[in-house]
């Protein structure tokens, strides 16, 4: 049974910057004051705003900070009128009223309340009620940019299981089939009676043919026909609308985005004012936060391409969380962190989607150990050359706090000339393990620890890292790095190094000792001279030095495979795959097949680019021994049917396709594929069976209809 400290769910905050653990919460505060914190200000008060109250000693401070809280959020101080207070009192009143009916709980507390209170009226509501769906709403809302929101959005809630409350509907948590009162059995079998243009009709639309896969790699079977039921009968915009928060995108990969965005919604209310006021009622600033709330968290954050001894490309990451939340459970202190990557390239197209959970158990005197330090996540994966934008989210499971950043990165060829940008650390380990296993910010045995805010106390060493790609052999044997320290704009420390000094390599570590920079704000610049003395090329950054202690570092760094690992090469063939670069995408599919013969995964991700180069006959030779074996995968057989239809084998072809549907279910795409496979074959009594129920499951198929009914003049 898991352990409840003091009320119901209490959790952990470590402050990165803390020095002590804070656990008490004041219990001594009287109704009235429970009453503001708890229910009349939850929704709009800021973490910190609350972590100052909950220090407060006595009601005097409290009803100072009620009226300071207040005259923050006026919009027309010196008036006798706070019309922010008065909206927000109105709010609640409305939400009581509209949306507690009928339901067991008061309307503020109400998945809508909340969002009303929180949000204002929307400016416009639709409502869907029909056999096919339970009752939607869909609130749209119009943000300010300016404050870091969302220009345009919208909200969905609705009727759980056909309950009378409204939930929060959520894009990747929820799904399509949350919004059809079918059962599972019910989705799978029965609801696929009407869906979207099959197969033949969507090769006439190229845009619907690419809409329809990316749909299908992003959902799985029952979201999918869940999605397709309610375009099918309900309408465009609902079905749109169950894939995306953002108005206008119907697209399967703003399912992360609208995460990030529903999450982030919840702190528009935060927005608005500068909370760093509440810290004046305190002589010392707090290290912890008690809270009950789902809320987004600040976050710190490091992202650099490095390259790796094989050649390889890693997009490296730190991500330091404000707080750090711990549960407590069988003696131990526990969490599970996840983040989820996407990699965009500059069309917004998906190249590369990516995440981990990461478990974390901690012992009470590792506990005591982290709440002195900052906890840094950090990681690494294998990207292709590009320009893309990434976007990361990062949630704790338990608590369901998240952050979230969004960066645009540069993955370089390798080949040209080109530094790369500056890493500042305190700390390196130079005889790290590399041939096992590697992690982020390892390059070959080195291993690098990243400064991610670059403040470093006087008596630290300075360890500069970068690296020089496409150094010529003359560069590499004349060339010269020139690395200035600047104090303001006057240069305070210069000095030069040959490129040999550092031995055949791309990578530079410079150690710069700061016993002699006062306290104060740097610039460094590193320069790269050739021969003739002109500069090539340069990068900068700036660091801080100062006598105050720093805190210490609680790292967890995700291992990756050595750099043999056929799990690269399947990495880096999808990545190309995706992008569209064919021909470089066999040449690294084959390398991790090759390597790994007996792995499903990489055997069909190897399959998908020869079927693109038309490469039936060795499709059906390394998938034949899977199938052998007995494996039931969906995507075996109708890999396996794609190929022997194409190679003119139509009887086997459709052996397979009946294999396929035997795992899935009726697929449009499968029943129409089986249908051209007995037309061929001269059966045109099954194929007319089977382009029928293709129809039945999807009516909308204009092609299928022209051809059968061309074939029913011919036999009448």
């Amino acid at each position: 049974m898991k352990q409840k400290l003091c009320k119901s769910l209490i959790v952990i905050f470590i402050s990165i910057f803390s020095t002590t653990l804070y656990s008490k919460q004041n219990l001594e505060l009287s109704q009235k004051y429970k009453s503001w914190i708890e229910e009349e200000v939850v929704y709009i008060i800021t973490p910190k705003e609350k972590e100052v109250f909950y220090k407060l000693e006595n009601d005097r401070e409290r009803d100072f900070f009620i009226e300071e809280f207040w005259r923050q959020r006026d919009p027309t101080p010196g008036t006798h009128t706070n019309e922010f207070k008065d909206e927000h009192y109105r709010r609640i009143e409305f939400a009581n009223k509209k949306f507690g009916r009928g339901t067991p709980v008061e309307g503020w507390r109400t998945d809508r309340g909340r969002f009303y209170i929180m949000l204002g009226r929307p400016n416009h509501v639709e409502r869907y009620s029909t056999p096919e769906i339970h009752p939607v709403e869909i609130w749209y809302y119009s943000g300010n940019p300016k404050l870091g929101q969302a220009s345009n959005f919208r909200l969905l809630f609705f009727q759980r299981y056909g309950a009378e409350a409204y939930d929060l509907y959520s894009p990747m948590v929820d799904g399509p089939q949350s919004l059809v009162p079918f059962t599972e059995r019910e989705t799978r079998f029965t609801v696929l009676t009407r869906l979207l243009p099959g197969e033949d009709a969507v090769r006439a639309n190229p845009a619907e043919e690419a809409f329809n896969k990316r749909l299908e790699a992003q959902l799985d079977q029952r979201n999918l026909n869940a999605y397709k039921l309610i375009r099918s009968f309900v309408g465009n915009e609902l079905a749109e609308a169950s894939l995306s928060n953002f108005p206008g995108r119907r697209d399967p990969e703003s399912i992360l985005p609208s995460t990030v965005l529903l999450k982030d919604v919840e702190t528009y209310p935060h927005k608005r004012v500068d909370d760093n006021y509440a810290y004046e009622f305190l002589e010392h600033k707090a290290v912890v936060e008690v809270s009950y709330s789902v809320h987004y968290i600040g976050n710190y954050s490091r992202v650099n391409i490095l390259q790796d001894p094989s050649g390889l490309f890693f997009v490296n990451y730190i991500l330091v969380p404000e707080t750090l939340s711990v549960d407590y459970y069988n003696e131990k202190y526990v969490t599970t962190l996840r983040t989820s990557i996407r990699m965009a390239d500059a069309k917004g197209k998906t190249v590369f989607q990516w995440g981990r959970d990461v478990p974390l158990e901690l012992r009470k005197d590792e506990l005591d150990m982290l709440e002195k330090s900052s906890f840094h996540l950090c990681d690494s994966f294998p990207m292709i050359p590009g320009d893309y934008t990434i976007n990361l989210l990062f949630e704790n499971l338990v608590t369901k706090e998240f952050t979230s950043f969004e960066r645009t990165i540069s993955v370089p060829e390798g080949e040209h000339l080109q530094m790369s940008p500056l890493i500042l650390a305190r700390k390196v380990n130079k005889d790290s393990p590399y041939s096992e296993s590697s992690r982020a910010y390892q390059v070959g045995r080195l291993q690098i620890y990243p400064s991610v805010n670059n403040t470093f106390l006087d008596r630290d060493t300075l360890f500069l890292f970068l690296q020089v790609y496409g150094l010529s052999q003359e560069l590499k044997e004349e060339g010269t790095l020139e690395f200035t320290f600047y104090s303001g704009v006057e240069p305070f420390q210069t000095y030069r190094k040959k490129i040999d000094e550092y031995g055949n390599t791309n990578s530079f570590l410079e150690e710069v000792p700061l016993e002699k920079f006062p306290p104060g704000i740097y610039t460094v610049e590193v320069s790269l001279f050739d021969p003739d003395g002109q500069r090539r090329l340069s990068e900068r950054d700036a660091l801080s030095v100062t006598k105050k202690p720093l805190p210490g570092s609680w790292l967890v760094a995700q291992t990756n495979p050595p750099a043999d690992d056929p799990y690269y090469s399947y990495i880096l063939g999808n990545q190309f795959f995706n992008k569209g670069e064919i021909q470089k995408a066999h040449d690294e599919l084959v390398k991790a097949y090759e390597k790994q013969l007996d792995s499903l995964d990489y055997t069909l991700s190897y399959t998908r680019v020869l079927m693109a180069l038309r490469e039936y006959q060795k499709v059906i030779k390394i998938l034949t021994p899977f199938e052998q074996a007995g494996i039931e995968n969906f995507g075996l057989f109708f890999t396996l049917g794609r190929a022997s239809e194409n190679s003119g084998d139509f009887k086997e072809a459709i052996g397979f396709y009946e294999k396929g549907l035997s795992q899935k279910g009726d697929v449009v795409a499968v029943l129409n594929s089986i249908g051209d496979c007995y037309f061929k074959l001269g059966n045109k009594e099954q194929a007319l069976r089977a382009w029928e129920k293709s129809l039945e499951i999807s009516p909308n198929q204009e092609q299928i209809k022209k051809i059968i009914d061309q074939i029913k003049e011919k036999n009448d």
